[in-house]
């Protein structure tokens, strides 16, 4: 599990919340296997959460929105990029140095617009200090991963590539979710425990049968920090929407109405979609960038799934 640390305002928080929804289908094969078809044999995108079938979803999506020859290529992965879909939260469950990768709390560094951290990110290319990682460093890994799937199509490393591209795209989706974005992101310093798993778990779970992904076509990324901190400062820019819905869903009744379920879907269903849709048009930017950054290589066909996506990641941590 991930450890717990202290933030600046002197509490102990629990970071699990940054990954995984109460249902993680990673841990139950007959349901992954019975979802995972689903989704491959209906052309739809299911989902429960930013979790497990939400990085799935992000990923089907993602894979049609390529142009050719890379979405043939992908297309060829695909069973291997759904199942592996959620694969960084696994190794967080093993690894406490993994968490930090999944969130970047913006609002630790710097005030809104964040120009200094727009400076000294994109302009400078600083790295985080060992003491600042508890604040997550999702932005680098993203950029990380997107070089080297980049570096793998250039070596033909294609079961490289298939885990990097698992890795880069699981950190990008992480990004759209505003609640990875702020210090307070369960709620604990507003009253609204729980809002992390009522937002990107329960609604998700709830609204996703009605939801189709078309996400904005994919796009190559000249400036890979220019673009992972528009995305990041665009969903920092989101939360307020996410604790007033909360907040106004639960007025009267608290969580425990009945009528809280529907009244947090009608007033923040639409930004988890529209993010989800962020999500997807993010990810199939990278991967395409990785692509064209390695000089276009000619892509194989068909090629051996590899057989273990963990043996490679240690190399991630």
């Amino acid at each position: 599990m991930y450890r717990a640390h202290s933030n600046r305002h002197g509490r102990r928080e629990d970071r699990s919340a940054r990954c995984s929804g109460p249902l993680r289908a990673g841990r139950h094969p007959v349901l992954r296997t019975f979802l995972l078809i689903a989704i491959l044999v209906s052309g739809a995108t299911p989902a429960l959460a930013w979790g497990d079938l939400a990085h799935q979803m992000v990923n089907a999506a993602a894979i049609e929105d390529l142009p050719e020859p890379i979405r043939s290529y992908f297309r060829a992965r695909k069973i291997y990029l759904l199942e592996h879909a959620s694969e960084p939260d696994l190794v967080a469950h093993e690894d406490p140095a993994e968490g930090p990768h999944h969130y970047t709390e913006i609002e630790a560094y710097d005030r809104y617009p964040f120009r200094q951290f727009e400076r000294r990110f994109v302009a400078e290319h600083w790295r985080p200090l060992p003491s600042e990682l508890r604040y997550g460093d999702s932005v680098w890994q993203i950029e990380r991963y997107t070089l080297r799937l980049a570096e793998d199509f250039r070596r033909r490393r294609w079961d490289a590539a298939d885990h990097d591209a698992v890795f880069a795209a699981h950190y990008a989706a992480d990004l759209t979710q505003p609640l990875h974005t702020v210090i307070n992101f369960d709620g604990q310093l507003t009253n609204q425990r729980g809002i992390h798993a009522r937002f990107e778990t329960e609604l998700v779970r709830d609204l996703a049968g009605r939801w189709t992904l078309r996400p904005e076509p994919a796009e190559v990324v000249p400036d890979l920090r220019a673009r992972i901190f528009r995305e990041l400062v665009a969903s920092y820019s989101d939360r307020q929407v996410i604790f007033s819905a909360d907040r106004e869903a639960a007025a009267g009744g608290g969580y425990l109405d009945p009528q809280f379920p529907a009244r947090f879907e009608r007033l923040a269903g639409p930004l988890a979609l529209r993010q989800l849709n962020a999500a997807a048009g993010l990810v199939s930017s990278f991967w395409y960038t990785g692509w064209v950054r390695a000089g276009r290589p000619v892509l194989p066909r068909v090629h051996r799934a590899p057989q273990l996506v963990g043996a490679r990641t240690g190399e991630g941590r």
